[in-house]
């Protein structure tokens, strides 16, 4: 599904896929009471298309949240265009996730890099920050503010220098973002975090500086990525010193009980 957003050929293979998707897995994969949940994968190409997946599958059971894949797409995701899907997805109360996409050495934004190495370094990083911004400085959470956001797949660290980056350019420029009410950090900190790929950073002090400015434990999600090569065990959360056992609790399953209903 993260090719999902290079889909270009016709375009009716993202309805077509996505409802496809969400037919496989009601039938044949989720199960709320084995306590197996899945995502709508929307095909926001088109948000017509889109809104009505989410108005015949968003009130099932077996779907806690929807999902869009950020490797790409045209205008970004704070355009006005995507609208639609943020107010039906705030309407049926289900978690939008915004999954990193577009690590793909051969289909990487900019051309002439040699090894997976740099782009899987870059790509997931870049897409999900390139949204992010466009999301909060286009008001997003502010025109949708019962609409829980997540971020996913991009690691946490970027976090904090992207909210003083993005703070530094509203106070010089705030003209150009008329629709927010505060600083853009503030809305940023009411965001989820998946923590995969957890960042190492050497310091200790650091890494739980970080954690505490984009919000703290209670924005973070614990998930593992398994089973791709570079998934994060529990042990990933357990491990980090600063934490306590309460907020490793609420990292490794409670924010998400809380963030999805389930």
């Amino acid at each position: 599904m993260l090719a999902f957003a290079r889909l270009g050929g016709d375009d009716e293979r993202p309805e077509l896929i996505s409802n496809a998707y969400a037919d496989y897995m009601l039938d044949r994969v989720v199960d709320p009471k084995e306590g197996i949940y899945a995502l709508l994968v929307l095909p926001y190409q088109d948000p017509e298309r889109a809104v009505e997946l989410i108005d015949r599958c968003g009130n099932e059971k077996g779907f806690a949240g929807a999902c869009m894949i950020c490797g790409g797409p045209e205008p970004p995701f704070g355009n006005r265009k995507y609208d639609g899907i943020y107010e039906a997805c705030q309407d049926a109360k289900l978690p939008l996730v915004f999954h990193a996409g577009g690590a793909s050495l051969d289909y990487f934004y900019i051309k002439g890099y040699e090894k997976f190495i740099e782009t899987h370094t870059l790509g997931f990083l870049w897409s999900n920050m390139s949204q992010l911004v466009s999301i909060v400085i286009q008001g997003v959470a502010e025109k949708f503010p019962g609409l829980k956001i997540v971020f996913q797949e991009s690691g946490i660290l970027y976090v904090p220098s992207l909210m003083a980056r993005l703070d530094a350019e509203y106070l010089k420029r705030a003209s150009e973002a008329p629709i927010l009410t505060k600083r853009p950090s503030e809305y940023m900190s009411k965001f989820y975090y998946g923590t995969q790929p957890l960042d190492e950073p050497k310091s200790a002090e650091y890494f739980q500086k970080a954690i505490e400015e984009l919000g703290g434990a209670s924005q973070l999600l614990y998930s593992s990525d398994y089973p791709h090569w570079d998934y994060d065990p529990p042990s990933a959360i357990t491990s980090i010193p600063f934490l306590t056992e309460e907020e490793k609790e609420l990292i490794l399953g409670k924010n998400a009980q809380k963030v999805f209903g389930i």
